[in-house]
């Protein structure tokens, strides 16, 4: 494929018909078997509980936030504190409600399908060793995948040398099949979005906490992958940030 059809492919992902997908059937139409609405972790796994009260953490108005919101490429030694991340996720990835056909987020998903899974690598966490966890969302608790010193060289390679010191890097992935589901071929433009939705949220919550995030498009797609035990196919990695004191 060229260069130029590959733009082009690319392009028509971002803007199919919708009048299209009204002309065809889904799988939900179709009325085969819904997709798992949140990725489960293997009960063997080490938990932490994330915690949904932040007494120390002083909030800002939404002007403020905004206003000072910067693409933070360099960090101080400072760790970040487990309720600070706690917070970050809260504010970020959490689920507020959700039935059998919906799930109900602090950021917008299309159709409610929940595209989305969250992962977060320990750098400079106070009281915390290196660590890679899975955001589990339905019981908001973070499932261990793996812990070391070692991980931070891994982490670095995958994102191209930008780790820079962070004291976090939160990974979204995507699991496209349930907004296919729903939405065919259309799926893929909210899928994008979703991650967008999420990354803004999670940079001006950064704000909040006196922290920076950047955001990194750029990163191994393979290794990222490969870090986060994803099969790159029915779910990969879609957007990565970085986090920490300014």
């Amino acid at each position: 494929m060229t260069t130029k059809e590959r733009i082009e492919r690319n392009r028509k992902a971002i803007k199919e018909n919708w009048k299209d997908l009204r002309e065809i059937k889904s799988d939900r139409a179709l009325e085969k078997k819904r997709p798992e609405q949140f990725k489960q972790a293997d009960p063997d796994q080490e938990r932490l509980s994330v915690l949904r009260l932040f007494p120390s953490i002083k909030q800002k108005t939404l002007t403020e936030v905004i206003k000072n919101r910067r693409s933070t490429r360099k960090y101080s030694d400072l760790p970040l504190t487990f309720e600070e991340v706690s917070y970050l996720l809260y504010e970020t990835s959490r689920v507020v409600s959700y039935k059998e056909s919906a799930v109900f987020r602090t950021i917008p998903t299309g159709g409610a399908t929940n595209a989305m899974e969250t992962y977060i690598y320990f750098n400079n966490v106070d009281g915390y060793e290196k660590g890679l966890y899975h955001y589990l969302q339905e019981t908001h608790e973070l499932a261990l995948l793996k812990q070391g010193d070692d991980l931070e060289e891994e982490v670095n390679e995958a994102l191209y040398k930008q780790l820079r010191g962070a004291s976090i890097v939160v990974f979204f992935s995507a699991v496209p099949y349930r907004s296919e589901y729903k939405y065919a071929f259309c799926a893929h433009k909210m899928i994008a979005m979703e991650a967008g939705h999420a990354g803004q949220n999670l940079s001006l919550a950064a704000e909040v906490i006196d922290a920076g995030a950047c955001a990194i498009a750029a990163y191994r797609q393979d290794l990222v992958d490969e870090l986060l035990g994803l099969d790159g196919e029915d779910e990969f990695a879609t957007y990565a940030f970085t986090v920490g004191k300014k």
